[in-house]
């Protein structure tokens, strides 16, 4: 006990001019350095954090937050900052809701991340996370999964079972977070603000129920009876290449004109030439079977860019 009580004075004496520091001086650095502050004698504090430390709030909640926000998703995905406000002003409690993580309350609270949930077309027990993103001066100290944690348990006090999200690079970091491959589903975005879920499901490109591991590449977005290919017109025969000849002798094909095309012939089905009437091309041809795993899949955004699936059941 002398040793530690000789130790203990070492430690604050004059000469080291150190301050003995309490975990309440803590509460205003990030949480992973709160919970390893260590005693004189070497023995770790318990975790002394209050519950409301680290919380999401809806922001529109919270419209002293929206440029501090606009800021902090700008820094990520370049916009105009007005461009940006009028997105997060979108939020509401009938969806899409931007969540923010915040540390502390009062004049000492810091804005530490943001995620927007979505409605999902067809699926009533889901919600698309998108948007996900950590203040950069706050990365590397665990504020993610804090942020991808909270927004699950806001999404499930919702009523909420699962949730999707898309990502381009960051497939093993969800999958470290229980994600798991999925298949494409279409985000209704601010779109039920003022159209019907109904009304978004009738004009949906989606097919409502897909496989989990073993996927079609996504249908021609043209298409609005699910996705079905025989019920899709082709443009006119002549057009595509590599379209055999026999097809030619119907009356119909005698239309030159690609836009306008003619009433579908009784072997039209035998046509279906895939890659033609398709805005976001799949690398497969539509129909051939492919399979999406953590280090290749056969989606893409609009912009061409690998894009992968997953979701969670929460």
């Amino acid at each position: 006990h002398d040793h530690r009580s000789a130790h203990s004075k070492a430690l604050i004496g004059d000469d080291l001019n150190l301050h003995p520091i309490s975990v309440l001086d803590c509460w205003t650095q990030n949480t992973d350095e709160a919970c390893e502050i260590s005693t004189p004698d070497g023995e770790d504090k318990p975790h002394s954090k209050p519950p409301e430390a680290i919380h999401v709030v809806p922001i529109h909640r919270r419209p002293d937050l929206l440029v501090p926000c606009a800021d902090l998703l700008n820094a990520e995905w370049r916009r105009s900052q007005a461009a940006r406000v009028h997105s997060l002003q979108k939020s509401c409690p009938e969806f899409p809701v931007c969540l923010v993580l915040l540390q502390g309350h009062g004049e000492g609270q810091r804005l530490l991340g943001h995620a927007r949930l979505s409605r999902v077309v067809g699926h009533g027990g889901s919600l698309f996370l998108e948007s996900v993103v950590v203040s950069k001066a706050e990365r590397g100290k665990g504020y993610g999964r804090t942020l991808m944690d909270e927004t699950e348990r806001y999404a499930k006090k919702r009523g909420f079972k699962r949730l999707h999200l898309t990502t381009h690079d960051k497939q093993h970091f969800y999958a470290h977070l229980g994600y798991v491959l999925s298949t494409p589903v279409q985000n209704a975005g601010a779109m039920t603000s003022f159209v019907p879920m109904e009304m978004l499901l009738r004009f949906s490109t989606m097919p409502i129920d897909q496989t989990e591991t073993k996927m079609e590449a996504p249908k021609p977005q043209g298409n609005r009876d699910s996705g079905v290919r025989d019920v899709e017109p082709p443009p006119p025969p002549p057009l595509p290449p590599s379209i055999p000849s026999p097809s030619l002798p119907p009356p119909s094909s005698t239309l030159p004109p690609a836009p306008p095309p003619p009433p579908p012939p009784p072997n039209s089905s035998n046509l279906t030439p895939p890659s033609i009437p398709s805005p976001p091309p799949p690398p497969q041809c539509a129909g051939q079977l492919v399979v999406q795993t953590l280090t290749q899949t056969p989606h893409r955004d609009a912009k061409g860019v690998a894009v992968y699936w997953m979701h969670k059941d929460i």
